[in-house]
């Protein structure tokens, strides 16, 4: 195990971030490499946390499917290629952090603390939209996939109305969210809110369409629990 890798044990295990920087810096990060980071991604403060989290982050969401493939290892390879000029010899590292990922399985909250941190809150749209193109690189998104970007996204603070702008870039439905279900945006006052609540309420309320069979009744039951569970999160979170 390399020593970027021994410095970098503790940090993925929940360890503090100290125990991966310094030496374990130096040692993986070239003053070439620092420099293409700066240029390209100059919000960048801490150049090895912002590695160790994304690396780490997006071998997560692969083990969705019990494994990372070799078209999703590509992916993470391309972006570190393409976007900040990494070379062949540096990928051996990269693959390092990935097979440790993999073994240890840190915590996903604090790899996004910590990727937050590494950036000073920024680049996280960038750390989504890599999460969604190493998982659609093979096929559809399954259930499980899907669960680790949302809890992603959460862990990183993304507006909804954000996620499904992703989501949008590579063709897939919007996510269905409290603000979403009541066709407000995340920006709605409470006022709004409520209103916008007793229309929906009212819209799929199952007496409405008693007289067009059972089958619509039973559609509208389901959308008017739906509408009153997106209200009743909403309360809770915003203290209707």
């Amino acid at each position: 195990m390399s020593w970027f890798l021994g410095a970098g044990l503790g940090f993925l295990r929940g360890g503090p971030l100290g125990a991966l920087i310094g030496g374990a810096a130096q040692h993986f990060l070239t003053k070439n490499f620092q420099k293409e980071i700066r240029r390209n991604l100059s919000a960048v403060k801490d150049e090895g946390g912002f590695v160790v989290c994304l690396v780490s982050a997006l071998t997560h969401i692969c083990m969705g499917r019990d494994d990372i493939t070799l078209c999703q290892t590509r992916v993470i390879h391309k972006f570190f290629a393409r976007n900040l000029n990494y070379d062949g010899h540096g990928f051996k590292y990269i693959q390092e952090i990935i097979n440790e990922s993999k073994r240890i399985n840190p915590d996903l909250a604090y790899l996004a603390e910590n990727y937050k941190k590494s950036t000073d809150g920024n680049y996280v749209l960038l750390l989504l939209a890599l999460a969604y193109q190493v998982a659609l690189v093979e096929g559809a998104l399954d259930l499980d996939v899907q669960s680790r970007i949302n809890s992603l996204a959460e862990e990183l603070a993304v507006d909804p109305e954000e996620h499904n702008r992703i989501r949008a870039k590579y063709c897939l439905e919007a996510l269905r969210t409290p603000y979403t279900v009541l066709e407000v945006l995340p920006t709605a006052t409470n006022a709004e809110i409520k209103k916008s609540y007793r229309l929906k309420a009212s819209e799929f309320h199952p007496d409405r369409v008693a007289h067009l069979g059972q089958e619509r009744v039973e559609e509208a039951h389901l959308r008017f629990l739906e509408v009153q569970t997106a209200y009743r999160e909403l309360e809770k979170i915003r203290g209707l």
